[in-house]
């Protein structure tokens, strides 16, 4: 019999680590996400700097959520959001949208989730928290 103050043999394991994917062509706003992320959550950020990236970097990584930038060079961030939607286990991931100009026709999309830059860091962090969940 087992004293009932003793630490139990079955330890459970610690919760698996969140993985976000930002794809943001401007370097220095992209460090800056990645930076305060890292800060604020226990969590593993990458960054790559156009949809084409993202597109190769998920063949072998499904994120947790992804910060997805609209101007992007080569493919904008809608034509990136419908490639990376259509990919093979990310029909359900969270992508949330960031734009200063995102175009009229995008925010009628109900499938879109997006913030407005600039945006406010704690307001973008809550929104990721809410994500994850």
């Amino acid at each position: 019999m087992q004293a009932p103050d003793a630490p139990s043999s079955q330890e459970e394991d610690p919760p698996p680590i969140k993985t976000i994917l930002i794809i943001e062509d401007d370097p220095d706003i992209g460090g800056i996400l990645v930076q305060f992320f890292k800060d604020e959550l226990p969590c593993q950020v990458i960054l790559v700097g156009d949809g084409f990236a993202a597109l190769k970097i998920i063949r072998t990584l499904v994120p947790d959520v992804i910060l997805l930038d609209y101007l992007l060079p080569g493919m904008n961030g809608l034509e990136c959001f419908d490639a990376l939607r259509i990919s093979k286990g990310l029909e359900q991931t969270p992508i949330l949208l960031m734009s200063a100009n995102l175009p009229k026709r995008a925010r009628e999309r109900k499938d879109l989730i997006f913030v407005e830059k600039p945006f406010e860091l704690d307001r973008l962090l809550r929104q990721v928290q809410e994500l994850f969940a």
